[in-house]
């Protein structure tokens, strides 16, 4: 319980301050947060408070250094201080009123911060979770995922602690150009993306006070031009050789049977391989007799946070890959539920064969899963990207696509068709009859590569050797 400290109460603190003494405080009834604290090693004066929700005990000295009265309204002028935010008390601010009162002749430790309301406003370790919280309440979670990457990387570490005020756009612009000249241009370029994003939004209304920052100070930032590489001077014309491989190999036993599958359907479907991986089971919808069907693919699984899905039609060699993954994960299913009857039934159509990390559910395979699957293949140079670059190039100069055409299939936005009023609020159809022609026509494209692959294809034996060496080494 708090008491009014006086010179009895010190000259007992003195007295019990002895080696083996037991420890104990009396608090101030006097100054808020004044504490005299007693032990084996002296009797000294502390000041307690708290800031930005962390409890601060700041040594102010012993008794002998201090009077009752000094220490009083040293505690006085540190509450006055945290009040009126015109700094923090602390030790090299106990230091100044030592050199202030003549206690000691001049101040060992760093001067006073030149701007002290900057102590109370947020570190960038503090502003950068905020804006992370934001981000993954309005963006959907590859966005979310990708500014986490570029806002936690090693580069920002020195900045932890720092309040926002105190970060120039010269530091900020020198940690993006260290990112690029260590050879990673595109992370630096997509580095000062993230970095404006985040002080954009910390200029905002609700978080302005919090923040402390200038309004424009880091808008606009960018990275060093990026270095001129040599231009092509040939093009060759595409061909659907490498695609109808990837098929054969895929279906060939050679891989694991959903990895195949998946890969498969990375060719037909043309879509990105995350909206691939993570497709679910209900997003698929039959039709013609279960010959041919349509898959909707969700602002979750593309680059978009919200809005319609993206229609794509399955022409039936398309379907068909659907259906026999739909069959090995029905058939795992069922053979798991003879020894777990609680097993529940899989909604994704790739499903993981084991968790990315002990104790973790099972999902849906990994996006790189189809890149390296495709990256081992012997004999084939495409990558999951590269099938969708096939797909417009190959298109458009072979199969006659126009532009608006090939992005009604690519694009992760329905090719500008949802962009209007109209779009958005009164023609509401998914617009596959313009697509249909398109997928029916690339369907048969790579049916007939397909074919030739299979014939041309090695024994899977050695299919398998060769796998096993690209993706484990020759030994």
């Amino acid at each position: 319980m708090p008491a009014t400290i006086n010179a009895a109460i010190v000259a007992k603190a003195k007295a019990d301050a002895r080696p083996g003494a037991k420890r104990y405080e009396v608090s101030d009834s006097r100054a808020k947060g004044l504490v005299l604290r007693v032990g084996p090693s002296g009797a000294v004066w502390q000041f307690r408070y708290a800031v930005d929700k962390r409890d601060v005990r700041l040594a102010i000295g012993d008794v002998d250094t201090w009077t009752i009265a000094e220490a009083r309204d040293l505690v006085v002028r540190g509450q006055a201080m945290l009040r009126d935010r015109s700094g923090l008390p602390n030790a090299e601010w106990i230091e100044r009123m030592l050199v202030r009162t003549g206690k000691i002749a001049e101040a060992t430790m760093a001067p006073a911060p030149e701007k002290p309301r900057d102590v109370f406003r947020w570190t960038f370790e503090q502003g950068r979770a905020a804006f992370l919280y934001e981000m993954k309440r309005t963006k959907s979670p590859v966005t979310a995922a990708d500014y986490r990457q570029k806002i936690c990387a090693a580069e920002f570490e020195p900045f932890q602690k720092r309040p926002l005020p105190t970060i120039a756009r010269t530091e900020m612009a020198g940690v993006v150009g260290k990112i690029h000249r260590s050879g990673r241009e595109t992370h630096a370029a997509n580095t000062a993306r993230v970095i404006s994003a985040a002080w954009s939004w910390f200029e905002k209304d609700q978080q302005i006070s919090d923040a402390g920052v200038i309004p424009g100070v880091m808008r606009g930032l960018k990275a060093p031009e990026r270095t001129r590489r040599p231009s092509k001077r040939m093009v060759a014309d595409p061909t659907l050789e490498d695609l109808g491989r990837v098929i054969a190999i895929a279906r060939s036993g050679a891989i694991d049977p959903i990895i195949g599958c998946a890969v498969e359907f990375v060719v037909w479907s043309v879509q990105r391989r995350r909206a691939v991986a993570s497709a679910k089971i209900e997003d698929f919808r039959p039709l013609d007799g279960d010959e041919e069907g349509l898959w909707y693919v969700y602002a979750d699984d593309r680059k978009r946070s919200d809005g319609d899905a993206h229609v794509v039609p399955l022409p039936a060699a398309a379907w068909a890959c659907v259906k026999r993954a739909v069959a090995i994960v029905e058939a795992d299913w069922q053979g798991r539920l003879a020894s777990d009857p609680d097993v529940p039934r899989p909604e994704y159509l790739f499903p993981q064969t084991r968790a990315r990390r002990r104790g973790m559910p099972l999902t849906h395979l990994n996006p790189s899963t189809l890149t390296h699957a495709m990256g081992f293949m012997p004999g084939v140079t495409s990558s999951p990207h590269h099938v969708r670059a096939i797909f417009g190039t190959y298109g458009e100069r072979i199969l006659g696509f126009s532009r608006p055409t090939t992005r009604l299939i690519l694009d992760h936005s329905e090719g500008g068709t949802r962009s209007d009023v109209t779009g958005r609020h009164y023609s509401l159809h998914d617009g596959t009859h313009e697509k249909w022609p398109v997928m029916r026509k690339w369907a048969a494209a790579i049916d007939a590569d397909v074919a030739r692959a299979i014939e041309a294809l090695e024994p899977v034996d050695e299919l398998k050797l060769a796998i096993a060496a690209a993706r484990y080494g020759e030994a």
